[in-house]
């Protein structure tokens, strides 16, 4: 994926490089799509201006929950219970995205003119007239401008004089949790509970409240922000035989009927609550005493495999902008292959990139800024240039194929996520050569006696890249037709150390090519016509069929042959000539065609085909018949 560059200006100390090369290395980068990646424990989020953000996925509060509202729904009439319990009668509030306590959005209540109905008439523990099991209830509550004396969560039934259940007030902003006739007794009476907050809520943080339902202790605890301000419970010495709302009580469950203020992830569940752990965003690291051990949660996101136009690419730097609040943890990785791999494959292996020892140095303005006098706000994210070979030392290696992978920690509260709202890779990609230009036969001879055959010398301009200058090289495609390449010649002869051998065909060893024992055509040929007569400095080789046959590479062999008796009486086939690759020797009375392609320093058949240039424009020559 090759997307436009996300901060240019990184770019511009490049340039110097491009000329060096002379056109050979282009700087190139592409800026990952958050939205591609492969997220684990991680959610696509938004920025303030819009953009998009990875983060740590909040704790699923729903899971295990008899009732659970997150207020995500765009419009408050679509609100539903998540855990699927109970039946939302109506529901009023605002939507409203930018006091999000945790999710994208939280329920904006105005008074009277809004509020929230839960269907009375289910089984949910929330609703019942006869509570056994032990439950709690979990929300978050922002207050506006409260009044005197405002409802927040209510149920209640007025009969024969007599009020039954429960409400939550907040009067002169503290908490007073009221249980009314909640308790009956063997002789139809009922008792009453009343429980209190012991401090004012705050009206700049989101305060957190727990209400827990203990029915075998016939007691009930309320926690705010994590700490038990009050319990009250019933004398065990009394007969009670029943806890719950009245029988007869079918009205609703009544949040934020009369209430100024925000609400978010109204959640009840069974069982006794971890308030520490439910008023915290995410899962943090956890000790287990019994096993003296200890692990951390990770969210993960990985990008799909990409990969560069070209082979032989060299990275450069990765460009980042995040927000790493103090105590998180924001881990980067990348690999990279010439051959391509899989997105879920082990190999190649991960290399890290160190963010925790990222210098001041590497830190850049950032680019989103409108103007430079507009300051960084605290808290919010910051753009770093790492260049890879100074935290790698200097260890980069050619590649085509790349991946990211990024991890998330909180922090050591889990209130606190990284955020990650843009990265971007670039790197120096090689160039394959120009198409050779300037191509023509400058002599050719229909018989020459020490090429004991036909002889054609090619001449033309030399490619301007200096990678195929200095370690690159030529390749002669010849054929029949100026279309029709039928032959490829790769080197020209070399002399082998004294003792060295080709080994050709030799059953058990390993065979090498002939090709392997030459010198690459560099257009230095010295049996080529003097320079002064090829009209200025130009590059020439001379071809002729001793040429060819050095190129041929001997042909395959069976060499698992079978050794059945049968096989034995088989007569053997006579010997081909090792050299013989089915080349095309130049023949008299045949037309034939060639042209001229450049490779350079990088050039590999296997991870590097690509760096080997167009064919030049073809030149043909004539052999007569006689």
């Amino acid at each position: 994926m090759r997307n436009k560059i996300l901060y240019p200006v990184y770019l511009l100390g490049l340039v110097g490089l491009v000329s060096f090369f002379s056109g050979s290395i282009s700087a190139e980068s592409n800026s990952f799509s958050l939205s591609a990646f492969v997220l684990k424990y991680v959610r696509l989020g938004s920025t303030e201006n819009g953009a998009s953000k990875l983060e740590l996925s909040p704790r699923d509060r729903k899971e295990g929950s008899d009732l659970f509202l997150d207020f995500e729904e765009k419009e408050a009439a679509d609100l539903n219970d998540k855990a699927g319990g109970y039946r939302i009668l109506s529901s009023s509030y605002l939507p409203d995205s930018a006091k999000a306590h945790s999710g994208k959005r939280s329920a904006g209540f105005v008074g009277k003119r809004s509020g929230i109905r839960v269907s009375g008439k289910t089984k949910g523990i929330l609703t019942s007239p006869d509570v056994k099991e032990e439950f709690y209830i979990s929300f978050f509550l922002l207050p506006g401008n409260l009044d005197k004396e405002a409802i927040l969560l209510s149920k209640d039934l007025y009969t024969r004089g007599k009020k039954f259940g429960w409400d939550l007030r907040i009067k002169d902003e503290i908490p007073i949790l009221e249980f009314r006739n909640f308790f009956q007794k063997a002789d139809k009476t009922h008792l009453s509970l009343k429980l209190a907050g012991n401090s004012r809520l705050s009206r700049s943080d989101w305060n957190h409240f727990v209400i827990h339902f203990r029915p075998s202790n016939r007691e009930i605890i309320l926690y705010i922000n994590g700490k038990e301000t009050d319990r009250a419970s019933i004398s065990s010495k009394e007969p009670i035989i029943r806890i719950g709302f009245h029988p007869e009580d079918s009205t609703p469950f009544k949040i934020g009927e009369s209430f100024y203020g925000w609400l978010d992830d109204f959640l009840v569940s069974k069982g006794s609550p971890d308030p520490e752990t439910l008023s915290t965003q995410y899962d943090g690291q956890k000790y287990d005493p019994s096993s003296f051990t200890a692990d951390a949660k990770f969210g993960t996101a990985i990008s799909p495999v990409y990969k560069t136009k070209f082979s032989n690419s060299l990275p450069e730097a990765v460009l980042l902008k995040a927000n790493v609040p103090k105590s998180s943890v924001l881990e980067l990785y990348f690999r990279s292959s010439p051959k391509i791999f899989s997105k879920t494959e082990e190999y190649p292996a991960w290399r890290s990139i160190d963010l925790r020892k990222i210098e001041e140095e590497f830190k850049e303005d950032d680019p989103y800024r409108e103007t430079e006098e507009e300051s960084s706000p605290k808290g919010k994210s910051s753009s770093y240039r790492i260049p890879l070979d100074k935290v790698w030392g200097n260890k980069l290696s050619y590649f085509k194929y790349y991946q990211v992978k990024v991890k998330f920690k909180t922090d050591s509260g889990s209130k606190s996520s990284p955020e990650l709202e843009a990265l971007t890779f670039s790197y120096r990609e090689t160039v394959p050569p120009v198409r050779p230009a300037g191509l023509k036969i400058v002599n050719f001879d229909d018989y020459d006696p020490e090429a004991q055959g036909p002889r054609v010398c090619l001449s033309w301009t030399q490619n301007p890249e200096r990678n195929v200058q200095q370690k690159g090289g030529y390749v002669i495609h010849y054929g029949v037709g100026p279309n029709r390449m039928v032959g490829i010649l790769k080197g020209t002869s070399k002399e082998l150390e004294k003792g060295k051998m080709p080994v050709l065909s030799t059953k058990g060893k390993t065979k090498h090519p002939m090709s392997e024992y030459l010198d690459p055509i560099l257009g230095d040929d010295s049996t080529c016509p003097k320079r002064n007569d090829m009209s200025g400095p130009k590059l020439c080789q001379c071809i002729d069929n001793r040429l060819i046959s050095l190129n041929a590479e001997k042909p395959e062999e069976n060499d698992d042959e079978d050794e059945s008796p049968k096989s034995k009486k088989k007569k053997k086939k006579p010997r081909k000539d090792p050299y013989d690759k089915k080349l095309l020797f130049f023949q008299k009375g045949l037309t034939y065609y060639f042209k001229v392609a450049a490779y350079n320093a990088v050039y590999d058949p296997e991870n590097g085909p690509d760096q080997l240039s167009p064919l030049s424009d073809p030149v043909e020559v004539y052999f007569l018949s006689e």
